[in-house]
């Protein structure tokens, strides 16, 4: 697999979570999950070309440019149930490949999780453009929070992530396919309270997405909050994913 990091313990997986990372970020985010995790819950990540350890290849600035490989490998996990999580970028990715699964296999991924991100396709469309430039991703990377203000000073740090960011805005800015149908899987939501990058009445439009299973749950966090809240969000996910273990209810702190 080249588009794709799976850290499942083998056999032991009786469901998989495809992980797809936030803009700017790398599959690596998510490498933890496997261990903090019980082992019938398989994780696996996804890697776009010049992010983390894929940092030598071209940049990737359109959906369908993304959604065609990473339909392809993706596909070859829904041999057991399927779970999509995206975080920020992430959702909106998932959401798209989602739809994806189901046009080229017939088969839609049993539920994703959204976190940290407006409905995509809600009217109107949120406006990427001003955060295209360099200075507009700086502004973007500033406003989401979650990264050291001596990293924003750093210059060959800049210099690495502001590309890469950019070319992930570009992507988020462009066309999505014309597939616009509502996703035949629950949906469930994620939000951080402190999040100023995420309008909640713009959140709720994820409701249109389902199949009419629609929940949202909020963390006392901001934007970065599945990684300042990993034991939280993971305790959520884990109880949302119970009636696909077919195991006893899971105790979750509530939201």
């Amino acid at each position: 697999m080249t588009w794709l990091r799976d850290w499942s313990h083998g056999e032991d997986a009786v469901v998989r979570v495809l992980c797809l990372p936030p803009a700017g970020a790398a599959a690596h985010v998510y490498r933890s999950w496997a261990g903090l995790l019980p082992r019938e819950i398989g994780v696996v990540a996804a890697e776009l070309p010049g992010h983390g350890s894929r940092l030598g290849e071209p940049l990737l600035t359109t959906m369908d440019a993304v959604l065609g490989p990473l339909c392809e490998e993706a596909a070859a996990l829904m041999d057991r149930p399927l779970v999509v999580f995206g975080h920020s970028m992430g959702a909106t990715l998932g959401a798209e490949l989602c739809r994806a699964l189901r046009r080229e296999t017939g088969r839609t991924p049993q539920m994703l999780i959204a976190a940290a991100c407006e409905a995509p396709r809600a009217a109107p469309r949120k406006d990427y453009t001003p955060w295209l430039t360099e200075q507009g991703a700086l502004d973007f990377l500033t406003r989401m929070g979650g990264t050291p203000r001596e990293l924003l000073a750093n210059d060959e740090y800049l210099g690495m992530i502001l590309p890469v960011l950019r070319a992930d805005l570009t992507l988020l800015a462009g066309p999505r396919p014309e597939d616009d149908r509502p996703l035949d899987c629950p949906v469930r939501v994620y939000l951080g309270e402190h999040d100023t990058g995420v309008q909640p009445h713009r959140a709720v439009g994820w409701k249109a997405e389902s199949n009419g299973d629609h929940a949202v749950h909020t963390f006392p966090a901001g934007h970065f909050f599945v990684q300042e809240r990993t034991h939280d969000v993971l305790a959520r996910l884990r109880a949302d994913l119970t009636p696909l273990l077919h195991g006893p209810p899971v105790a979750v702190p509530r939201t």
